[in-house]
């Protein structure tokens, strides 16, 4: 498994969910999850995406107009955090 993963995370659950629906529309992996709190307290929900596709991305929720609050690039061996050293497995 990698050492890092892509977490993005969005102020309203909306957000996801249109996100999640574009990105697969175009051919992206995506899946949803719950919200570390190491990284948003805003809304629930978090996607977890391909950091290779990270520029893409970026290029088609703005060419879509898509709304996401941050990207945030986890390193799974230096988090402390339960829930990413549950993604390692």
């Amino acid at each position: 498994m990698e050492n890092s993963c892509c977490v993005v995370t969005f102020e309203i659950t909306q957000h996801s969910l249109i996100f999640e629906k574009k990105l697969r529309d175009n051919g992206f992996e995506v899946k949803l999850m719950p919200v570390p709190r190491e990284l948003s307290s805003s809304c629930g929900i978090a996607a977890y995406i391909n950091c290779d596709d990270k520029a893409n991305i970026l290029s088609l929720c703005e060419d879509e107009n898509v709304i996401f609050e941050k990207f945030h690039e986890v390193n799974l061996n230096k988090s402390k955090s339960w829930f990413f050293k549950h993604l390692k497995k």
